[in-house]
């Protein structure tokens, strides 16, 4: 049997349901953790500062910058 489009057929069953915590479609029924909020896993919501999409003015673009927002501070 092909390793390619003909076995992709063959993948029926579900992996992620969804999270009874969150809400999302990404609780893993097998390892029975949640992807989005580590249910299962953690006690407190899993969350990163990535997350947020801001740095929060932590990274400036060259090191003059840095230097001078340090001299301001």
């Amino acid at each position: 049997m092909a390793k390619g489009t003909p076995s992709f057929g063959k993948h029926q069953e579900k992996t992620h349901t969804r999270c009874r915590r969150c809400g999302r479609h990404s609780y893993h029924e097998t390892k029975g953790v949640c992807a989005a909020c580590g249910y299962g896993k953690l006690r407190k919501m899993r969350t990163y500062g990535w997350q947020t999409g801001k740095m929060s003015g932590k990274r400036k673009s060259t090191p003059t910058q840095r230097a001078m927002a340090k001299k301001f501070r």
